[in-house]
């Protein structure tokens, strides 16, 4: 990052102080600077929104060509219709300076989070890489070339009650714009260095497939964590950009997919004919190198439900802790590298670790610690240096990403609902006695369940199973789809036996049987829960969480007196359920002490305890019978990822908590430890079984059973025809002698668990 500026810039920043206008915007504050351009968080008083303000030198306001294309330009790039495009307000020249004005992105870098997690899974550099893709095929189908590709380039929406989104900045200054005001003299290029393709270094014709090299050199950069051609100098770098053929990515992170690395070459190729024909089909050939599902465009629409990944930066006034540097590739690789379903991942073993606080910190609450925004943005004020065009960065806080994700199987072929499924197990792939049949603990697979039936909700092609119950009994079995219904199902036969579509319903997130099972609670996007008698279908009661925000999770009490209502307002609702559901009142509050939104909750089997995991990474322990109470806690993810699921163990002693790095934490309640259980992707469900068997519902299309007695991994169950988010909720019947996973695709499998 540069500091230096064009004449007059020094002057000229000294009038832009924050409460002065420009174009009709209020500065609020700097939050970037390069050579050409300052950004300021503005608002923008009209419309009383905050957006990212990049304000333009006087040396290249003052050039009549230059304004010319720069606001040519900038309003080509605001029209291209693609959703990881950052998207630009405005752009044009008030009071002698230009400006654009663009979307305000509370959340942070790929850059940053890199340089604090260290080398990203192949799972979560594989999602930045694709979003990115997509946003160059649309640019380049416009006309326009970007030129400088990279990390620092590609910004992470951070909104709470939605998942993140990933937006590629800085369109706007091309090559042609800075020509006109001799900014790109001979010797020179728009660019960082880098990731410069050669014909962009040499100040030949670019196109599409220039930008197609800088992409690769940030998915490599993002999966190793360097660029591929580092050099002591940039000289050095310029001349291997030209000529040096590109290492192996798996030379530089040992146990990522070999097959990545004839995928990156190619992309890489120093003549453009040799590259791939445009950056989506780079990103999906990668994407197949690691075994990931093809990209779906939808993940990166703004939902309701709670986001998958999230970069983190500190509210007003609060100071960030030092944190360790993230581990490099030789000592993630001391820590223990396993072979799991034939894919070679660095995996930590399960570890223990203390409880931050420990147990006193659990006995003797510290308060309310104060509300945590996700604020400000890191958008890149572009700067032209000897080397090239950089970009200004401001850091935020990331948590670490998890291992690569394995590769899919074939999916088996589904019968009718009411038929066997026949699912192919992930080690049944590989020859006997290879790593591949064994946990990643060490010990020997277990016989995998059999995939008995399956159930696909009607009319739910695209949708989401984000929730499903049994019946105590065990013969129902309620699935809660995206499509904004519940169906109910007679788990022995397969048959479709209900279907209870809510008044206004947008979205079931989560659904719960009664413990005496004549009262199924419906939690949905709209902000109600609904109670529903069981047996006549009918709708009994509709409970309105007062902050009348999204529904996330809902749960009964062990003797079905008390209703839980996880809300992504905050706050965790307490309701007396009386009169078989008819009647209702709210028996308590229960603000989440970070000020975070709740996306999971569940009772312990004794009733004592009610546990509430939020947006935060952090779960807190509430006594049901006093909710004025502070909580015990927190027990907190490491790295405050999102917590994404939770679940007692049946004696109560094991608290497990899921996050979307792809981690399950088994917390000992009685003396503070826990134990870290890695897998490929985001975790949206845990559940216990009778005999204390956690089942663990990944995004990667897999459930994987673990022993909590022997940290052992003894069972992988695969999706026959997994959806777009893998695993979306699981649970055990009541004997748990069946485990029901429901997928993203809008179908729900039964395995035999015993």
């Amino acid at each position: 990052m540069g500091d230096q500026s064009p004449a007059g810039g020094a002057a000229f920043l000294a009038g832009l102080a924050a409460g002065s206008r420009v174009a009709g915007y209020r500065l609020e504050g700097q939050i970037g600077q390069g050579g050409m351009a300052v950004v300021f968080r503005a608002l923008d008083e009209p419309l009383q929104r905050q957006v990212a303000l990049k304000i333009l030198m006087p040396a290249l306001s003052a050039d009549a060509s230059f304004r010319q294309r720069f606001i040519r330009e900038s309003r080509i790039a605001a029209a291209i219709d693609d959703p990881h495009i950052i998207p630009v307000f405005a752009a044009g020249e008030a009071d002698g300076v230009l400006y654009i004005a663009m979307r305000y992105v509370p959340g942070g870098d790929a850059l940053t989070l890199l340089r604090r997690t260290g080398p990203l899974s192949p799972a979560r550099a594989a999602g930045l890489v694709s979003a990115v893709a997509s946003a160059l095929d649309a640019a380049h189908a416009a006309g326009l070339v970007h030129r400088d590709v990279k990390p620092a380039n590609m910004l992470m929406d951070a909104q709470p009650g939605r998942p993140d989104h990933v937006y590629l900045s800085d369109f706007g200054l091309s090559k042609a714009a800075l020509s006109s005001v001799g900014l790109t003299a001979a010797g020179q290029f728009l660019g960082t260095l880098d990731y410069s393709a050669p014909e962009q270094i040499e100040g030949r014709p670019v196109d599409g497939r220039t930008d197609q090299y800088a992409l690769a050199c940030a998915a490599f950069e993002l999966l190793s964590g360097a660029p591929p051609f580092t050099r002591d100098q940039g000289m050095a770098v310029l001349y291997a950009q030209l000529s040096a053929p590109p290492p192996p990515l798996s030379a530089h992170r040992p146990g990522l997919a070999p097959a990545a690395d004839p995928v990156l070459t190619r992309a890489l190729a120093k003549a453009p004919a040799d590259r791939y024909p445009n950056c989506r089909e780079f990103a999906d050939a990668l994407r197949e190198a690691f075994g990931l599902p093809a990209y779906d465009p939808a993940r990166g629409a703004p939902l309701d439900h709670p986001p998958t990944e999230i970069a983190y930066l500190s509210g007003p006034g609060e100071q960030w802790r030092a944190m360790p540097a993230a581990a490099g590739p030789a000592q993630q690789a001391a820590d223990g590298q396993r072979t799991v379903t034939g894919v070679a991942r660095q995996i930590p073993a399960p570890r223990p670790e203390a409880v931050p606080g420990g147990p006193a910190a659990a006995s003797e609450p510290t308060g309310r610690p104060s509300r945590r925004g996700l604020v400000l943005a890191a958008l890149a004020a572009t700067l032209l240096a000897a080397g090239g065009v950089t970009a200004a960065i401001i850091a935020s806080t990331v948590s670490r990403h998890s291992a690569a994700t394995a590769p899919e199987p074939a999916p088996a072929a589904v019968s009718h609902p009411s038929s066997p499924v026949t699912a192919t197990a992930r080690h049944s792939q590989h020859s006997p006695g290879s790593s591949a049949d064994r946990s990643p603990g060490g010990g020997t697979t277990a016989q995998l369940p059999q995939a008995i039936r399956s159930f696909a909700d009607p009319g739910s092609s695209g949708q989401h199973v984000d929730s499903v119950a049994f019946s105590p009994d065990g013969k129902l079995l309620a699935s809660g789809d995206a499509d904004g219904n519940t169906y109910l199902w007679d788990a022995a036969t397969g048959q479709q036996v209900g279907a209870l579509p809510a008044p206004a319903s947008t979205k079931v997130f989560s659904v719960a049987f009664s413990p005496d099972g004549t009262v199924l609670a419906t939690g949905d996007r709209n902000g109600s829960t609904y109670l529903w008698d069981s047996v006549t279908r009918a709708l009994i009661a509709t409970v309105r969480d007062p902050g009348g925000m999204a529904v996330n999770s809902v749960a009964f009490s062990p003797s079905g007196g008390l209703l839980a209502t996880g809300d992504k307002n905050g706050r965790s609702y307490l309701w007396h359920v009386l009169d078989g559901g008819h009647a209702t009142t709210l028996a308590g509050t229960l603000p989440d002490p970070a000020g975070a939104g709740i996306w999971a909750l569940a009772f312990s089997p004794d009733g004592t305890k009610l546990a509430t995991a939020d947006f935060g990474g952090q779960t807190y322990l509430w006594n049901p019978q006093a909710p004025a109470a502070p909580p015990a806690g927190p027990y907190t993810i490491p790295g405050r990822q999102y917590a994404t699921a939770v679940a007692f163990s049946p004696d109560g002693a094991l608290l497990a908590t899921g996050d979307v790095d792809g981690d399950t934490y088994l917390w000992d309640l009685a003396n503070g430890t826990h134990t870290v259980i890695p897998e490929p992707s985001t975790v949206w469900g845990v559940a216990f079984s009778p005999s204390g068997t956690l089942a663990i519902a990944d995004a990667d299309g897999t459930t994987y059973l673990w022993d909590t007695t022997t940290n052992q991994q003894t069972g992988v169950l695969t999706d026959p025809q997994t959806g777009p988010q893998g695993v979306g909720a699981i649970a055990f019947s009541g004997d748990g002698k069946v485990l029901a996973a429901g997928d993203t695709n809008g179908s729900t499998y039964l395995w035999k668990a015993s």
